[in-house]
């Protein structure tokens, strides 16, 4: 993404940018999603084929774990891409994962955190718990991106900063959610099609709805990163050689 976009933008446009931004970098973002994600997803699909949790629940607790620490990781480097790619960096594979490895535990900690806070928001009212989510959409960005003094500073940090903004948070969460379920739905009914063709042609379609599924971590980092540096244009009118800089 050129540089020059360095300036505050709609919900479209941060869309937009989002989609430019995965298409450009579509190889490095998928090596990522594979790195981080492939032997759990693998695992799944093997689980799925084999009879289930209840056959292979050793191998279903093992992706399980295996998942979480790849979640982490595949978020801290997607968004590093992200970053460099916005401000007109570029980055190489070794270096974003190599970033992120050194985030790992104030991703984990920070997102425990606003996972706690978001459940029990959704448990009593639905309301508390979107607020929560919408309050919290930058939490990962401002861990990865900035120097805090702990990890549970960058709550408070993405707290500020999309104080006034949460209605956009939310209008994003909602436009992906939306249009993740019908990428979902769709690539689920032409799979079950083709399978009920050629029962063989089940295995494929499994494997490409794992491939879709992959490249979903790259998508909202990509979506929130670029609302992470909309937020701070608008606040605090960061010009492009500061942020550059950073």
């Amino acid at each position: 993404m050129a540089t020059y976009q360095l300036r505050p933008m709609s919900v479209g446009e941060i869309l937009d940018g989002a989609l430019m931004l995965l298409r450009r970098n579509l190889g490095l973002m998928l090596s990522i999603a594979i790195i981080c994600q492939g032997i759990p997803t693998a695992l799944g699909v093997y689980v799925e084929f084999a009879g289930g949790v209840e056959q292979e629940l050793g191998l279903w607790a093992l992706g399980q774990i295996l998942g979480v620490f790849g979640y982490l990781l595949v978020t801290g480097a997607t968004v590093r891409v992200v970053s460099q790619a916005y401000l007109g960096h570029v980055t190489s594979l070794g270096d974003a994962l190599g970033f992120a490895a050194g985030k790992m535990g104030g991703i984990f900690i920070s997102g425990f955190a606003v996972g706690i806070m978001a459940a029990f928001g959704f448990l009593f009212f639905i309301v508390p718990g979107v607020i929560v989510l919408c309050g919290y959409s930058v939490v990962v960005q401002a861990v990865v991106l900035e120097d805090l003094g702990s990890s549970m500073d960058a709550l408070g940090r993405s707290w500020a900063l999309t104080r006034g903004f949460k209605g956009k948070a939310l209008a994003l969460w909602f436009v992906l959610f939306v249009f993740l379920f019908l990428l979902m739905f769709g690539f689920a009914i032409v799979a079950g099609l083709a399978a009920a063709a050629a029962p063989i042609l089940m295995v494929f379609a499994v494997a490409g709805l794992s491939v879709v599924t992959l490249l979903t971590y790259p998508l909202m980092s990509c979506v929130f990163t670029l609302l992470y540096y909309d937020l701070r244009v608008r606040k605090e009118a960061f010009d492009l050689e500061l942020l550059s800089q950073q």
